[in-house]
């Protein structure tokens, strides 16, 4: 028996020596229990917050949780630091082994005494218990100048890195994300008592008057076999067999007669194909597509090849004018684009590229009937709406027993008369399947709006435009900056007005996902999903703010950023945000923190400070000089939006 507990131990150290060994993965090692249930995953930083009667993740039920963040911080130099926790619940904090923080309840803040930190790597362990009622949050802030009146500021991810150790419950979310991705859920319905996540309200392209809109021939070859039109696609192959051929044909023939007679096609407008490339380039198409005409192609990215083939030639302009028209899930964002816009981005993408075949001729009606049967039948309409009934039913996914998956959709080799759809899943995709499979119906139906956010930020690939385009800020900071209202309607193409309207790149709109993913962007950082009531505005300090922001005795803002309808002064090197629009946009705590050092905020921006290290400003006679009365004067004045008064600007 000892010869055993020698061997299990020096396994055990051996498996701690390689993680100690293996290269940093950024962020920290965030462990979440309810109960039994455990959920292990990286975390970007130490912040959250769970909605009363919400999960804290997809895999834990809803309920009393505890949250642990394992760690190290990096500290350019040795020094003396102050953390400081906001939220609702229990929380201890451990500085290098040594405990700093230990509140069982966090009434509003709590600050630990002067730590000090070492050069480089810092051990964190962070240890959070929600509370026994209301929503549970956190925010684990730090101030690396405790002697300065400077504000306590977030830890940025940057900083944050931890030894990667193995855990099963990645691979659990991995096959969540295939679950959702992939719509099972519309052929193996959850209970319909069950909680309900945005992703299963996720649709298909709606099928009615598709015959208006799509080439047969195409529809033909994507029914056959969609992974062969696009590598990345989730639809499955519905057709095997010695006439998988003739049967798409017969479906794409009878979606071919699938035609609104209220619409009649607008005729094709020739547009100028060197402005749409143009225009193209302005809107970052090659960060999702292998676009005309460049080289070589990229891996992950959508081909353009096909979109003749794919678009009847008055159809290509109207679905770059509104790609959600009939699939309000689709990656494909919005631009707001005008008629002029997408005729011209139209002849660019058909320029060069080969005429789609003949129209066939006019199917008989016997082709015509069974393609409608084979669509209503093979399990076309559990997905895709149409006006045809669907017929054919599947069982719900409480009835299919774990055991069981390893047949049907997830058979590693579908027998021969399998009528099974076909998804072409990889080995590690049916593995990360059936890891989901125990607890599948549970853990489908749990939103929890941070991974929402985090997930679809990520397949929508918002990290091709932020922080790589210039003038663009990094995603990382944007739930953090900007009020989650505003994010929600930024998203969802609401607004008139640009914030940025001198880029030539253009925020795009995901209208579907908007007030999800606003909210998840806010609670990722700690925030309410719901902005807390402002301050009533102070008439004297707003005019004392506006006096602030303008030229006479002010700090000139207004050489750099617009006021309402009357444009900058004199931009220096880059212009800022519209005043009449600062207010409704950002987070007071970011704003204040901001204006006090914009560069230690973000290192790119062309912001100017203000203020000293002693928060003392260059105006010495307004307001004593204080930094922080100055701050909050002109937030009054911003919080005015498009009612406040010119400033002087002259």
């Amino acid at each position: 028996m000892p010869s055993i507990i020698l061997i299990l131990l020096c396994a055990v150290f051996a498996a701690e020596l390689r993680a100690q060994n293996a290269q940093p993965a950024p962020g920290l090692r965030l462990t979440l229990r309810a109960g039994e249930v455990i959920d292990t995953r990286p975390a970007p930083n130490i912040t959250l917050y769970v909605a009363e009667g919400q999960s804290a993740s997809p895999l834990l039920p809803a309920g009393p949780f505890t949250a642990q963040w394992e760690g190290f911080a990096a500290a350019d130099l040795r020094g003396d630091y102050v953390f400081h926790a906001i939220g609702h619940g229990g929380v201890k904090l451990e500085v290098n082994n040594v405990p700093v923080l230990d509140v069982p309840a966090i009434t509003a803040a709590a600050t630990t005494k002067t730590v000090r930190l070492n050069k480089g790597a810092n051990a964190l362990k962070v240890i959070y218990t929600s509370p026994a009622k209301g929503d549970a949050q956190l925010r684990l802030l730090w101030n690396p100048r405790p002697d300065k009146p400077m504000p306590h500021e977030p830890i940025r991810s940057a900083l944050l890195s931890h030894a990667p150790v193995a855990a099963p419950t990645p691979l659990i979310h991995q096959g969540r994300e295939l679950f959702f991705e992939s719509r099972c859920a519309k052929c193996h319905q959850p209970s319909k008592t069950a909680a309900s996540t945005p992703d299963l309200e996720r649709d298909a392209p709606n099928l009615a008057g598709i015959g208006n809109r799509r080439h047969t021939q195409w529809m033909a070859q994507w029914i056959l076999n969609p992974k062969a039109q696009r590598p990345s696609a989730r639809m499955p192959a519905l057709l095997h067999g010695a006439t998988a051929q003739a049967d798409a044909e017969a479906i794409a023939a009878y979606l071919g007669s699938l035609k609104d007679p209220k619409s009649s096609p607008p005729k094709p407008s020739p547009g100028d194909a060197t402005a749409g490339k143009e225009l193209a380039e302005k809107l970052h198409c090659a960060g999702c597509h292998n676009v005309p005409g460049e080289a070589p192609l990229e891996a992950g990215k959508i081909s353009l090849a096909h979109i003749r083939q794919k678009f009847l030639a008055a159809e290509l302009p109207q679905f770059l004018l509104a790609p959600n028209a009939h699939y309000a899930w689709t990656h494909m964002p919005t631009f707001r684009l005008t008629a002029e816009e997408t005729s011209q981005l139209a002849a660019w993408l058909s320029a060069g590229l080969p005429a789609p075949a003949p129209a066939p001729a006019v199917p008989a009606k016997e082709t015509l009937a069974r393609g409608k049967h084979l669509l209503t039948t093979t399990g076309c309409l559990n997905c895709h709406g149409a006006p045809d009934e669907n017929k054919f039913p599947a069982r719900a996914l409480t009835a299919l027993a774990a055991d069981k998956w390893t047949h049907g959709c997830l058979a590693d080799v579908p027998p021969a008369d399998s009528k099974a759809p076909r998804y072409a899943f990889t080995p590690e995709e049916r593995a990360a399947l059936r890891a989901l499979a125990p607890a599948a119906a549970a853990v489908v139906t749990r939103h929890d709006p941070i991974e929402f956010a985090e997930r679809q930020a990520r397949q929508l690939n918002c990290a091709a435009c932020h922080g790589k385009l210039e003038g663009v800020p990094l995603l990382e900071s944007v739930g953090t900056k900007l009020k989650p209202e505003w994010m929600q309607s930024l998203l969802s193409g609401a607004h008139k007005q640009p914030a940025r309207p001198w880029l030539a790149h253009r925020m795009p709109a995901f209208p579907a996902y908007a007030t999800h993913v606003a909210h998840g962007l806010a609670m990722s950082h700690g925030l309410p999903p719901k902005s807390r009531a402002l301050p009533v505005i102070d008439p004297k300090l707003a005019e004392l703010g506006r006096k602030l922001v303008g030229v006479e005795g002010g700090f000139s803002c207004v050489a750099c950023h617009g006021v309402k309808n009357v444009p900058p002064l004199q931009v220096f090197e880059a212009q800022g945000i519209n005043f009449s629009l600062s207010g409704a946009r950002i987070q007071p705590d970011y704003y204040v923190r901001w204006m006090l050092d914009p560069l230690r905020v973000d290192p790119q921006t062309r912001m100017p400070d203000y203020f000293d290290e002693d928060a003392r400003s260059v105006l010495v006679d307004m307001l004593e000089g204080d930094a922080l009365k100055q701050i909050d004067a002109v937030l009054h004045y911003l919080l005015q939006g498009d009612k406040m008064a010119l400033p002087v600007m002259q």
